[in-house]
Order: structure tokens, then sequence, then C-alpha cells
């Protein structure tokens, strides 16, 4: 009985992990470049026993125009590198703004890296009379004069990548490659949406919480049967 218990609790203990996951999916619906969490269990050496892991979903999402030329969507490969004070990470995020200073930063302040080092489009590179332009390979153009090129960088397995904050990731031994500009697209005055569902995290939050109260009314009627069994055997 107390084994079937110690099952039944693990699994409550997983749809209360997933209850969790797709509630932080639902709440980042409007999040730039959000990427969803998928849950799975991951089953031990025994049955009854489970490890509860996390993967993200690194589907594209919808492209949607701002007509912001610092708003930028990349498609395909690839991820945007930025400086934060944790160390480089890498984002889908490409809402940009620019400092007083001219440094080409996040929403959160973090600066957006080249192969050089932190983009800075100072007051003396800037003209009015100047189009700023950032092509779909990253060079950051004013008119004619290539200022900088976006770092873009590839993970050669991103079940590796660890998710930060404000959908920031990093690879622990920060093993980042250069992606190929055959292979990433980058559109200008776009930003991508998140790639949550909400229609489809609806459906799965209503499912988890079926299976959680069922699992809750298996527990409460296994303590029931244990506590008259006590009791009878006091008899």
């Amino acid at each position: 009985m107390d084994k079937g218990i110690n099952t039944i609790a693990k699994n409550l203990s997983f749809q209360m992990k997933n209850i969790e996951i797709v509630a932080n999916n639902l709440a980042n619906i409007n999040s730039t470049g959000y990427k969803k969490e998928l849950p799975f269990a991951e089953y031990l050496s025994r049955a009854e026993s489970k490890d509860i892991k996390q993967i993200t979903d690194f589907t594209e999402g919808i492209f949607t125009s701002t007509g912001n030329p610092l708003d930028l969507a990349l498609s395909g490969e690839g991820f945007f590198m930025v400086k934060t004070d944790r160390g480089l990470e890498i984002t889908k995020n490409g809402k940009f703004t620019l400092t007083e200073d001219g440094d080409l930063v996040t929403a959160m302040g973090n600066k957006v890296m080249s192969a050089k080092g932190e983009i800075n489009i100072s007051d003396s590179k800037l003209d009015k009379n100047k189009q700023l332009v950032i092509t779909k390979e990253g060079e950051i153009k004013l008119g004619d004069d290539t200022v900088d090129k976006l770092m873009i960088v590839k993970v050669e397995d991103p079940k590796k990548l660890i998710r930060t904050e404000h959908q920031n990731f990093f690879l622990e031994d920060e093993d980042y490659k250069i992606a190929d500009e055959e292979n990433y697209n980058i559109i200008q005055g776009y930003l991508e949406e998140s790639n949550t569902n909400p229609i489809l995290e609806m459906q799965a939050m209503i499912g988890i919480n079926k299976d959680y109260e069922t699992a809750q009314k298996i527990v409460n009627s296994m303590d029931r049967i244990m506590g008259l069994a006590n009791e009878v055997g006091k008899v």
C-alpha cells in the first residue's frame, strides 16, 4: 500500500510541475521572442520513479511588423549575442534600442554584441540624412557606410541551453559557433512573437488539472483504507 501511495505522490509532484510550466507559458504569451517550455518525465530504473525535466520548444513564433528600424526578427538558425551582468548570453528577442551614448541594447539594457565587441552607433556616426539599415546578414549600415555587424551564433545542441531571464539562454561551456549567413535571415522592423499557443496551453492545463484531481482522490482513498485497516488491527 505504501508503495502505491508513493507512486501516486510522485505523479502528483509531476503534475504540479506541469501546472507551473503551463502557467509560465501562458504568462509569457505577449513576451517577445519567448520560447515555451515542454515538460516530460524521464523514467529511471524503477517504474515508480520519475525525474522531471523540461525542454524548450524553439519553433519560430509569428513575425509581426512594428516599423521600428531597431526591432529585429531572426528567422532560421541562430541567436543574437548579448552581454549581461552574468556574462555572454543569447536570445531570440530582437527588441533593441539605442542609449544616449549610442550603445545598442536590449529592453533590459543588455549590450548587443558583434564579433568586435559591444555595438555602438554614436552621434558622430548618426546622420539624419542617412537611413539606418540592418541587412538580412546582420550588417548595420548608415547610408553606404557599414558601422558594424551583429554577431549571430548557433548552438549545436539546443537541449543544453539553460534559460536565465527575459528570453535569454546560455551554455555552461560557452561553446557558441558563428552561424552561417545562408542559414538565417534578419528581418528589420519586425519582432518575433511568443510561440505559445494559448488555446493549446489552456487545453493542457485542463487535462493536467483533471489528472491531478484524479491522483489526489486516489491518495485520499488509499489513506482512508489504511486508516480503517489500522483501526481493525487494534481490535
